[in-house]
């Protein structure tokens, strides 16, 4: 199960295939914050507004009740973002999940419009997975070369009746 992970060889040779398929759409360099609450996220974005960059300072004296991370992100995976409302130097309003009362927001920090291409290193993830597919179906497929399927269509008649 670890070859997908470790056929190095084998995972380049696949991107460069494939490399149309490991596009980043519209999406945007941003700080995710997660909050454990509404009233943090409010008081976390204020301390920040006037001075994003000094987003981890903040997000420090808070470390109890936020986590930050900060890459670029596909447009749907950032809370609360509305596509016209997308610019550079935006907050994204604070997103309530109802299910924990927790809440997350954005900062956005620069906006890609047009899809482009993922390196290797982004896209890695997603060429692992596949080449784990592609295991999987070769396995599968030299298991039924070697261990061909048959039916008792005696034991088939009786099961039908």
């Amino acid at each position: 199960w670890n070859k997908a992970q470790t056929d190095s060889a084998g995972l380049n040779r696949l991107y460069a295939q494939n490399k149309k398929n490991y596009l980043w759409k519209e999406s945007a360099d941003a700080i995710l914050f997660f909050c454990s609450d509404l009233n943090a996220a409010n008081s976390l974005m204020d301390k920040i507004k006037n001075n994003p960059a000094s987003w981890k300072t903040a997000v420090e004296s808070m470390s109890d009740k936020v986590v930050a991370d900060s890459a670029r992100y596909e447009w749907e995976q950032i809370p609360n973002m509305e596509k016209g409302s997308l610019k550079t130097g935006v907050f994204t309003s604070p997103l309530m999940n109802v299910t924990d009362n927790t809440a997350s927001f954005a900062y956005i920090v620069k906006v890609y419009t047009s899809p482009t291409q993922r390196s290797f290193n982004e896209a890695k993830g997603m060429v692992i997975n596949d080449y784990q597919v592609i295991l999987e179906k070769e396995w599968e497929e030299a298991l039924r070369k070697k261990y061909p399927v048959v039916i008792d269509q005696k034991v088939l008649a009786q099961i039908s009746k």
